[in-house]
């Protein structure tokens, strides 16, 4: 059959590209080639910048841990900066190449591009220096073709080429001591709030207890350690310090020296009123210097030949001395002699309704020691004057302190032997755990007025020993609390800073101008004045509270006074015996690192 034109099938015209693309369909065509390109090349430029990231992440862990590799091997090379820099810059790369996974996403190092470098002495210190730097392939140029340049930076178009490669580079520097020296001084809190229960079932025992333990743990895990090169010492403080035997009684660093002229019987009292083994010298603690005609308190450390030094702490001694009267016998109460002396330390009573040969005192001398008071008869119109109470409660009957030792026996006995007895003043203890650490009062500056110490090198000296790390941890359960006058402890006018019938507190030098000893505030802010002159001083200062404290504004102001008077993060608070043992087993782990990375 034959087709004509009008039954045929109408052709279907072609669809060129250039129909498609100006119909509807092809504009949508278009939109999606267009995003689906810049969704890709977003996606390979997120790849790339994940690749980078985990590259350069991992490159400088590995470098961080060739750093600190590579200054512990420097102890296998006499010279590694010089004969022997090859072999130790190859274990450098070797530690490096260890945590380095070869070809990590593609990284290409050449060996030029690994440096290590070390400078200085070993004696004196030594810089280590670490880089590494390599390429990593990008995916973006794939995607979006990179354009081979003409020579000329251009490609043949006129556009910047597009890179193929990103550079990752990692650097680090140490600084590497031989050994360093860690001279710690624990100032701690013996007051008679330390006596208390840590926790209100008692399951912890008391403060004191508590310190103890943790305070012989400290000390163990420091001193415990071979080849330490590690000096601890302990300052127990109440409102006065008692140096004890580490500093002789006869050094020019006490005016007057307290062995002058200070004994029972020489101050003209007869030997039957001192029973064997009770005189009433001085027992150890020291006065603070006070300069100038207005008596002005310096937080200072001072050195032994300074002047005015430090005098003899005694308790209630009035200006005009005491009037002494001995009798022939306490039966008899026949007067031998009267006298009028001054630096005993014999204590002012006026409340007293006992008779001792016709006299009235708070507590004859006899029955003071346990000797049974006289009977007898009527003696002439004087005045007696009792001691200090007994052994036990005198004001500087506190444990002396135990100067730098690396001994742990002598440290530990030292600790256990600490009471709980007596008031507070936080910077009498501050001062002389920062003289403990000060070299101007090691035998070698300061002679036989320096610290008693078989080391005459003791403290070392701050600017020419490398690596020296002074410490101080100081510790307190309370606010500072000088005491009051009726209290069997010194009152405000007699303590550690106050001196003898004193009770001003003038300290120019960061402190209050117009104070008393009778302000806590005004202690506080001497205490802080004596933190910040200390860590001027380079001394590293660990502050701790201990115990429960209330919310009333004394509370509050005694913590905030402890840790503004600490180093940066070095504040800390222990509510119960255990927390106080894992606070110091913490900071010792602090000073452990110390020592090595300084």
């Amino acid at each position: 059959m034959t087709t004509t034109p009008e039954s045929r099938t109408p052709a279907v015209p072609s669809r060129s590209f250039t129909t498609l693309m100006t119909g509807d369909s092809g504009v949508v065509t278009m939109m999606f080639a267009v995003c689906a390109s810049l969704m890709f090349g977003a996606m390979c430029t997120a790849l790339d910048l994940i690749d980078y990231e985990m590259t350069q992440a991992r490159m400088q862990m590995a470098l961080d841990v060739a750093t600190i590799s590579a200054g512990v091997d420097l102890a296998h090379y006499a010279d590694a900066a010089g004969k022997d820099s090859s072999a130790w810059k190859a274990d450098a790369r070797a530690f490096y190449n260890g945590n380095m996974p070869k070809g990590y996403l593609g990284l290409t190092m050449p060996d030029a591009n690994f440096k290590a470098t070390i400078t200085g002495a070993a004696a004196t210190g030594q810089t280590i220096q670490l880089s590494a730097s390599g390429s990593i392939p990008l995916l973006a140029p794939v995607f979006f073709a990179s354009n081979p340049t003409d020579g000329s930076g251009d490609s043949g178009s006129g556009s910047p080429s597009t890179p193929d490669t990103s550079t990752v580079a990692a650097g680090n520097t140490a600084f590497r001591l031989p050994q360093s020296t860690l001279e710690l001084a624990l100032v701690l809190d013996n007051t008679g709030s330390m006596a208390d229960y840590a926790s209100a079932d008692h399951s912890q025992g008391t403060k004191i207890a508590g310190l103890r333990s943790a305070a012989n743990t400290l000390v163990s895990s420091i001193l415990g350690q071979s080849g330490n090169r590690s000096y601890v010492g302990l300052v127990p403080f109440t409102t006065v310090v008692n140096v004890g035997s580490s500093l002789s009684a006869s050094g020019s660093w006490l005016t007057p020296a307290a062995s002058d002229s200070n004994s029972y019987n020489s101050a003209g009292i007869s030997s039957q009123y001192q029973p064997s083994g009770t005189g009433s010298g001085w027992a150890g603690c020291p006065v603070e210097p006070r300069i100038g005609s207005a008596k002005k308190l310096y937080p200072k450390a001072y050195a032994p030949a300074d002047s005015p030094g430090f005098t003899p702490f005694y308790y209630n001694v009035p200006p005009q001395g005491f009037k002494i009267t001995n009798y022939d016998n306490k039966t008899n109460c026949a007067v031998t002699s009267v006298s009028s002396v001054l630096n005993v330390p014999l204590t002012y009573q006026t409340n007293g309704s006992t008779s001792f040969c016709g006299t009235a005192t708070a507590t004859p001398i006899y029955n003071a020691w346990g000797q049974p008071a006289p009977s007898g008869s009527t003696a002439p119109a004087t005045t007696t004057w009792d001691q200090n109470g007994s052994a036990s409660s005198r004001p500087c009957s506190i444990r002396p302190m135990q100067f730098l030792t690396q001994d742990v026996n002598t440290l530990n006995t030292a600790i256990d032997q600490m009471q709980a007895n007596g008031s507070t003043i936080i910077p009498v203890g501050l001062l002389w755990g920062w003289r403990m650490v000060s070299s101007a009062w090691s035998p070698q500056v300061s002679g036989s007025n320096g610290w008693v110490s078989n080391d005459a090198n003791l403290p070392r000296p701050e600017a020419t020993t490398q690596g020296l790390q002074r410490v101080v941890i100081v510790l307190t359960d309370g606010e500072n609390d000088p005491g009051t006058a009726n209290g069997i402890m010194p009152s405000p006018s007699f303590n550690g800073l106050s001196g003898v019938g004193n009770s001003t507190l003038t300290a120019p030098t960061g402190g209050p101008t117009n104070g008393s000893m009778t302000s806590v505030s005004d202690i506080n802010t001497f205490q802080l004045s004596v933190c910040n002159a200390m860590k001027n001083d380079g001394i590293v200062i660990y502050s701790i509270t201990f115990g429960t404290y209330g919310t009333d504004s004394a509370s509050t102001q005694a913590q905030q006074t402890m840790q503004n008077c600490a180093s940066p993060g070095n504040y800390y608070h222990a509510p119960t015996n255990a927390a106080l043992a894992s606070i110091f087993q913490q900071i010792a782990g602090n000073l452990g690192i110390l020592r090595l990375t300084r």
